[in-house]
């Protein structure tokens, strides 16, 4: 076969170059031909062909091109970083990070080699060296929007918006930036003041983002949450809407829209949006998952039987549709079919201590006190910090009258109460709270309740509060944060294998805040706090129907799980509302309020928090 010139095959590969530059990927396919039928050896001609088959999608071309040419050119670190980006694409992250990592260290001035392999690592979680690797491309390339996104992205995923939005926001002012670009910083800005409860400007930057690209995924739906958290309801529910039409199989908005239609009170259109979805989708099991979800938290167990039965038919080999049927069964009081769909749920995935821990819940129910035990214990040193899993291996251990029960949750030391003096510039806790309960008034602005929270007749709010700029708020905040302190040393005595104790690093940070507030009748549900450490209740208002020392109304009850069990006097202790009074106990321990019934609501702001 005859060759062609080499200067027709260097011209070639540059107009195929070009073409590549401005995404006409057709037309440089069709120059790319001739050249590798000539030359198929060609390691430039390889490369660009293999970027061409990865902007069609066709991965595994792209992967064996690029490796072609690697193999006859080994030296390309700019093509190693396109290997990576397909090796990423197909979710084979570990060898995309491997082949990245010897390129930074073969090229250390190859910027975009850092920032693929902090996507990579973001991918994989491995947060802290993602960090590093985005602020190393931002080093070699200040002006990369793709770094700054990102690394924008990371620190608000990490829960430090405010590091988020002093690297995001300088960038917003360039506005030589292309629209894709500023439309990824303006979004990422605005979650970074969403999470600072500062939802005004947060709505701000989501409509620049949007106004650059007007179908930027996760604009509208995160747009759509900061209505809601600015009492925009309606407008809320329009724009999830538009979030779902575009993508029917987006849960996350799925579950925000529903979540607020049923704190609206608009029950005809509660959990319609995942029948619409499936019509489109029919194979999308995640979501019928979800709604059975929302159908177990709502008591419509049988229904949430047929769902997750739908889903068990669709994928009999997966054990999430087990676990919903375990759930239901349970709420239908079909004990022995809960426990025995756990158990396949387990034979199928041995390895989740989460479903191995909710079997023990049903063991408890169904008065296997002894086989219960035998299963936290086992999980217990696997995750010997896990909340859910201390709560219900302290049941177990009541159950079976262990005496470790008692160590492990003491209600009369690890519960304990403290008396708030009132911040500067008030005279008493009587005036401040009479202030911060007049500020909570414009925060509870629902109908009702939260569905995935634990109160009952009442409403409560975003889960920041404590991180907003309110003076009223920050005020408390140093308070609580004196009386945290003072709860934290008082541990010193604990044994440093004990779950409370033994996480004990000296300081602590909020790991979330709200303030609830029921009303007649209302109360909070038996519950933990899973992703805590020290749990909270700090009292703002309460009815004068708490005075009554024998009935208990409105009180705040510790030791009763959330579900029956065959345990002798589950409530062992509980302790009565005063304004200004904090209680501070283990995240671990179950809690719960004794209704009330009384014209006025009762106001406490709560929070977690863990070590740091």
């Amino acid at each position: 076969m005859a060759k062609i010139p080499p200067n027709p095959i260097a011209a070639s590969i540059l107009q195929a170059a070009d073409l590549i530059r401005h995404g006409q990927w057709s037309a440089a396919e069709q120059v790319l031909a001739p050249v590798l039928r000539a030359e198929p050896r060609e390691p430039d001609g390889l490369q660009l062909l293999g970027v061409v088959r990865a902007k069609q999608g066709r991965h595994g071309e792209a992967e064996t091109l690029y490796r072609q040419s690697l193999a006859l050119r080994p030296e390309q670190p700019h093509v190693q970083v396109q290997l990576a980006k397909v090796l990423a694409m197909m979710g084979r992250h570990p060898e995309a990070i491997a082949l990245l990592q010897d390129t930074v260290q073969a090229a250390p001035g190859e910027d975009e080699a850092y920032l693929v392999l902090a996507q990579a690592q973001v991918a994989t979680r491995d947060f802290a060296n993602a960090e590093k690797n985005y602020r190393a491309a931002l080093r070699l390339n200040p002006k990369s929007g793709a770094a700054l996104s990102g690394l924008g992205a990371l620190l608000n995923e990490t829960g430090r918006p405010a590091e988020g939005e002093a690297i995001l926001r300088p960038a917003t002012a360039d506005s030589g930036r292309p629209a894709v670009q500023r439309a990824r910083i303006a979004h990422n800005l605005g979650v970074s003041l969403e999470m600072q409860g500062r939802y005004d400007e947060a709505l701000r930057q989501f409509d620049s983002a949007l106004g650059f690209v007007p179908d930027l995924p996760l604009a509208d739906h995160n747009r759509a949450k900061t209505l809601g958290r600015l009492g925009r309801n309606e407008d809320a529910v329009d724009a999830f809407r538009r979030a779902i039409t575009r993508d029917p199989t987006n849960a996350e908005a799925h579950r925000e829209l529903n979540a607020l239609l049923y704190r609206m009170r608009r029950d005809g259109e509660f959990l319609a949006s995942y029948d619409d979805a499936v019509r489109r989708v029919p194979e999308a099991g995640a979501l019928l998952l979800q709604k059975g979800g929302f159908l177990i938290r709502t008591k419509r167990f049988e229904e949430a039987r047929e769902c997750f039965a739908r889903v068990a038919a669709m994928a009999p080999d997966s054990a999430a549709p087990q676990n919903g049927l375990a759930l239901a069964f349970a709420g239908l009081g079909q004990l022995d079919r809960s426990i025995a769909a756990s158990e396949k749920s387990l034979a199928l995935r041995p390895d989740d201590l989460s479903v191995t821990i909710d079997l023990a819940c049903t063991l408890l129910q169904a008065g296997e006190a002894k086989r219960a035990l035998h299963l936290t214990e086992a999980v217990v040193p696997q995750t010997p910090f896990d909340q859910s899993t201390l709560a219900v291996h302290e049941l177990a251990l009541r159950a079976n009258e262990d005496p470790r029960a008692g160590r492990l949750a003491d209600y009369e030391r690890h519960v304990q109460i403290f008396d708030l003096d009132p911040p500067p510039g008030f005279s008493s806790m009587a005036e401040f709270n009479t202030a911060l309960d007049a500020h909570l008034d414009s925060l509870h602005t629902d109908l009702r309740e939260h569905i995935d929270q634990t109160l009952r007749r009442g409403t409560q709010t975003s889960e920041s509060l404590l991180a907003s700029g309110n003076e009223l708020l920050r005020a408390l905040r140093l308070r609580i944060e004196e009386a945290v302190d003072a709860y934290i040393a008082g541990m010193s005595d604990d044994n440093k294998d004990h779950p409370l104790a033994g996480r004990r690093t000296g300081g602590f940070a909020f790991a979330g805040s709200w303030s609830s507030r029921l009303h007649d009748c209302g109360f909070h549900t038996n519950h933990i706090h899973p992703r805590g450490w020290i749990s909270s209740c700090y009292y703002v208002a309460v009815p004068d129907a708490v005075m009554d020392e024998t009935a208990r109304q409105g009180w705040i009850k510790f030791g009763e799980p959330s579900f029956e069990t065959m345990l002798r006097d589950p409530v062992r202790r509980a302790v009565r509302p005063v304004p200004g009074r904090l209680v501070l106990f283990p995240s671990y321990m179950w809690h719960g309020t004794i209704p009330f019934h009384a014209a006025t609501a009762r106001t406490p702001v709560a929070f977690d928090a863990v070590p740091t």
